[in-house]
């Protein structure tokens, strides 16, 4: 219900914007800036915090979700996080099965129902793990089992249903959340090094 009001508030033409590229553009704004009404700063410095403390981090996610996950993965590895990315439904429940209290399972989920999602965040719930959820909606079973609830805009409550980008949102407090955590001077310094060796390599 917040969302589809923070979405009542800007009105969309409803034959577009006159062009593509006009519509594009208003797509990007609108997606961020009614997903900065819904950040809540401390709660994700809170998640920055759980991450640098963590000795392992499992980012999970199915479908474009999915994708996020390995994304997100890729760098932060380059920051020295121990990360993995669990896409695969059945990895999933083996992973969630071994999880320590010193683990965080950040979960991402537009839709905050994913079964397969749901099941792995109980398992690992019971094994005392810490989790977080990235999800559109604040009230759903992943949100309820969370540690971390960080909520983004979603996407579907955008007038032009053909845009099909459900992960902009998420990448948006992804990008926020990898620049806190590289004012840890440690974490730049491993970032500097990896990008300097990668550019030594294929220089």
């Amino acid at each position: 219900m917040k969302i589809r009001l923070h979405s009542a508030q800007e009105e969309v033409p409803e034959n577009g914007y006159g062009d593509i590229f006009a519509d594009v553009n208003s797509f990007y704004h609108k997606t961020i800036s009614q997903t900065v009404k819904m950040i809540d700063k401390e709660k994700i410095r809170a998640l920055v915090e759980a991450m640098k403390q963590a000795e392992r981090i499992f980012f999970t996610g199915v479908g474009s979700s999915g994708l996020t996950a390995m994304e997100m993965t890729q760098r932060f590895i380059r920051m020295g996080l121990h990360v993995t990315a669990l896409t695969d439904s059945h990895m999933m429940i083996i992973t969630s099965a071994i999880t320590t209290p010193k683990d965080l399972v950040i979960w991402i989920s537009n839709s905050g129902r994913t079964t397969e999602v749901v099941k792995t965040l109980e398992n690992a719930k019971k094994n005392g793990s810490k989790i977080a959820t990235i999800t559109s909606f604040e009230k759903s079973p992943l949100a309820a089992l969370s540690d971390f609830v960080i909520p983004t805009y979603n996407t579907h409550f955008v007038s032009n249903e053909q845009f099909v980008n459900n992960q902009f949102a998420i990448m948006y407090v992804m990008d926020i959340i990898s620049m806190l955590l590289l004012e840890n001077k440690t974490m730049q310094q491993k970032m500097e090094k990896i990008i300097h060796t990668v550019s030594r390599r294929f220089n």
